[in-house]
């Protein structure tokens, strides 16, 4: 009893403790001891989706491709008893974002012993230090691997910003939204949707994207390493058996027959795809696995090879258009007549001098593991019997498809065993203008070929479009390569830039629409200065100090998009920042700022503008603009000067002003012409012919058919005169104040006056 006793008490002073931890908000050390230890690890998946909770039921709260940098913080198990790992990992705009992955598609660093050999020739090559952390792991795993490092001597942020030009890299439509660009000429603000270019299927990639594709550091790893190995062929290394350990499981490990389809193809039928912007298949609609995994590189987004000709963006264009590289005069070689592709593929190596698993990479990027881009199925109706399997000069022209042009091209007489009537034509000849045209030029790796920053062509002269097309072919590269040859002195050429960051760039993760624009922001009884454009972001106002309040009102561009900071705002005395801020769909904010004086002499609220009154139809008074002062005499009048305003309600024409000094501006009608009279006299209003349609809807000065005449119509017509909207007929009558026949500036200073009283 004496022990139950004790034990009880024991009990009761642990409970004590524990409750005064908890009070206090302090783990005890013997709780602490099963916390969780953080681990970085990296993405072994082409596309990896990261969800909610562990387990596949959870939704996706975004996606990372292979080589992205992560921390372990927690694991769980699914349902059904697999281990997930919670992960952190840095998104857009340095944003940290939390989810669950499977443990099967993340890989952990392997130990580093100290090797003073290795940091000295790290050291010697000019390495920053950002990139040793993971050349050192790479060493680790690889001792014979050796690293150069490209010293491009380019200022990072301007090669980053010259890559990122529109039309100039591109990424799928499907991609989520912090992937796509926001530049002028790439986003149509007006109905928030993004500019195709190619083709409806690929838009700009967005710097963010650019920035975290072209950060050599973000790809140090055994899979996408390869981006920066040599193309240049060496008969030493790359072997046939080489060879075919990387294209089992491809279409390229069978045969082909002469015109016609291709056969014996493992990947399986299906229906054929179409070309990316430059030849790269299209990726399914269907949505993404959980992951593709590494040991089956299956390429969620293709990548494009031909920089896409588009007349709305001065471009430079990919292979076989304009190109300035200097081109070795070896245009032809033999065909071998062999009927296996990994054959045609060797001897296409020998003769063009490029690897041959760099020819094989391009060939199952450009047209799928199974092959059926239709650049290659030989049925392409027009050009039966023809054949581009590197997509060359594949592009959208007119009315022709990237395919069709890229057929066309293939079926001229010309150099590069042109016309590619046979398979083995086809990657011969694309072989050697491969060769000639980017390995021998210095563009001799995946990344390179992709982002040229080296030689006098900078970033131009560029074979792909997509920015994940250098990744995605290293990874396919990769492959080539079993453990005994990764055990050689393979030597890989990593670009180094000047004013690099500290840390290597984030793979932005933000989704949903990003329209965080405004379509209006008014001031009810007051004009503000300038008049609201939805790209000007501050305003000014002047109000007299008996204002003690205005009323503030505005309107999203995007329905998805929310605003705050509108409503009745008290003032205070002096200056006010009014703040109105803009949330699009993803999260990006944009904020417009009012600056609001209480000043003596300055306008006071009247119904004048924006309003209506309902029981006369009649309008009187009027709100100035900054810097306008009225005397107590004409406060009493209403207008500036002591004019009156009246502008008809709904369904009458008849707009009349008149000024203290008798002039009277009036008229009904649509369009109208102005005759200048003497003072004391009348200016009066032509109307021009107009039908009762017209009448009804829009009188003269009435743009918007609201039966007011007021700030909504001077900013529906400015909108048109900068091209941001599209004019009836009856609108631009109702614009035409001066009945020149044109509805410009000088009609918005018509209407002003008008609505002022002046």
């Amino acid at each position: 009893m004496k022990k139950y006793k004790k034990a009880r008490k024991m009990a009761a002073i642990l409970a004590s403790v524990l409750v005064l931890d908890s009070s206090l908000g302090v783990v005890s050390p013997y709780i602490n001891a099963y916390a969780y230890t953080e681990r970085s690890a990296t993405v072994n998946a082409t596309s990896l989706n990261v969800r909610s909770g562990p387990g596949t039921t959870y939704s996706i709260v975004t996606k990372l491709t292979n080589g992205a940098a992560v921390t372990v913080t927690d694991e769980k198990n699914a349902s059904d008893g697999a281990l997930w790992y919670q992960i952190r990992i840095s998104g857009t705009g340095g944003k940290s974002v939390t989810g669950y992955v499977s443990k099967s598609f993340l890989k952990f660093p392997v130990s580093y012993t100290q090797d003073g050999n290795f940091e000295s020739h790290l050291t010697a090559e000019g390495f920053p230090e950002s990139y040793k952390v993971r050349l050192r792991q790479l060493h680790a795993q690889y001792p014979q691997w050796v690293f150069r490092a490209q010293k491009t001597n380019l200022d990072w942020n301007t090669a980053v910003k010259e890559e990122s030009q529109v039309g100039k890299t591109l990424v799928h439509t499907s991609s989520i939204s912090s992937w796509k660009s926001m530049l002028n000429g790439a986003y149509n603000w007006d109905t928030s949707t993004w500019v195709g270019f190619d083709g409806s299927s690929w838009v700009t990639a967005s710097e963010d994207i650019v920035k975290y594709y072209m950060d050599p550091r973000n790809f140090l790893d055994e899979t996408n390493v390869f981006q920066f190995l040599s193309h240049s062929y060496d008969s030493s290394k790359q072997t046939m058996d080489g060879l075919q350990t990387m294209i089992k499981g491809t279409f390229l490990a069978g045969g082909s027959k002469s015109g016609g389809s291709t056969t014996e193809t493992t990947g399986g039928s299906g229906k054929a795809s179409e070309v990316g912007p430059g030849g790269a298949v299209s990726p399914s609609k269907g949505g993404s696995t959980e992951s593709s995994g590494s040991g089956n590189v299956s390429l969620e987004a293709p990548h494009a090879s031909i920089t896409p000709k588009n007349p709305r963006v001065l471009m430079e264009y990919g292979p076989g258009a304009s190109l300035t590289g200097p081109s070795s005069s070896n245009t032809t070689g033999t065909v071998s007549g062999s009927g296996s592709y990994a054959s045609m593929i060797m001897n296409a190596a020998t003769q063009s001098g490029v690897n041959p698993y760099v020819l094989a990479a391009m060939i199952i990027q450009e047209q799928g593991s199974a092959g059926n881009g239709k650049s290659v199925s030989g049925n392409e109706p027009g050009y039966e019997g023809y054949y581009n399997f590197f997509n060359i000069e594949a592009y959208q022209s007119g009315s022709m498809s990237a395919v069709q042009r890229g057929l066309w091209w293939a079926s001229q007489a010309g150099n590069y065993e042109r016309p590619w009537n046979t398979p083995e034509k086809s990657i011969l000849g694309g072989a050697l203008y491969y060769g000639n045209n980017y390995v021998k030029v210095g563009q001799d790796t995946f990344y390179l070929k992709k982002f040229n920053v080296q030689g006098s062509n900078l970033y131009k002269h560029q074979y792909m479009t997509n920015v994940q097309g250098a990744a995605s072919e290293g990874a396919v590269f990769s492959k080539a390569y079993n453990a005994d040859m990764k055990k050689t002195a393979l030597e890989f050429k990593i670009p180094v830039y000047n004013n690099m960051p500290e840390t290597p760039a984030s793979q932005p993760t933000g989704n949903g629409n990003p329209n965080n624009m405004l379509s209006s922001l008014n001031v009810e009884g007051f004009v503000m200065t300038p008049t609201f454009r939805r790209d000007t972001l501050e305003y000014n106002l002047i109000v007299d100090p008996t204002v003690s309040n205005i009323k503030v009102s505005a309107s999203p561009l995007n329905s998805a998009s929310s605003v705050s900071g509108t409503g009745t705002i008290a003032l205070q005395s002096g200056n006010n920042d009014i703040k109105v801020t803009v949330t699009a769909q993803n999260g990006n904010v944009r904020e417009y700022v009012l600056h609001v004086v209480r000043q003596n002499n300055g306008p006071t609220y009247t119904s004048g503008v924006g309003t209506e009154n309902s029981s006369s139809g009649s309008n009187s008074g009027s709100s100035y603009g900054p810097g306008v002062s009225r005397t107590k005499e004409e406060e009493n009048k209403g207008t500036p000067g002591g004019s009156n305003v009246t502008i008809a309600p709904v369904g009458n024409s008849n707009i009349s002003v008149q000024t203290s000094n008798g002039v009277i501006l009036q008229g009904p009608g649509a369009s109208a012409q102005v005759t200048e009279h003497a003072p004391e006299t009348v200016k009066q209003i032509q109307p021009q012919e107009s039908t009762s349609a017209q009448k009804a809807s829009h009188s003269l000065g009435d743009i918007n058919g609201d039966g007011k005449v007021n700030s909504q119509d001077v900013l529906k017509l400015q909108r048109y005169i900068l091209g941001l909207e599209k004019f009836s007929d009856h609108e631009k009558k109702a614009a035409d104040l001066n009945g020149d026949g044109k509805a410009d500036s000088k009609d918005i200073l018509l209407l002003k006056k008008n609505i002022l009283g002046l």
